[in-house]
């Protein structure tokens, strides 16, 4: 199962305001961002999308510069 998660953060007061989010394969943590909550599902798509392939390129940064 793949998962955009919620898991709060920001002002509670401010219910369209900033969250932080998780994105999840089954269990696992993959990447996390934060979203203001009025800027809508598309782009909170957009963002879990560019946290995933931001966190991808860092792994695959790491290994390299371990293999040199």
């Amino acid at each position: 199962m793949i998962a955009i998660v919620n898991v709060g953060g920001g002002d509670p007061k401010d219910v369209m305001g900033i969250r932080n989010y998780e994105v999840r394969i089954n269990s696992e943590v993959i990447a996390t961002f934060q979203h203001r909550r009025s800027d809508g599902f598309a782009e909170c798509i957009l963002k879990a999308s560019k946290a995933v392939e931001s966190k991808k390129r860092k792994q695959v940064d790491e290994f390299l510069r371990r293999k040199l």
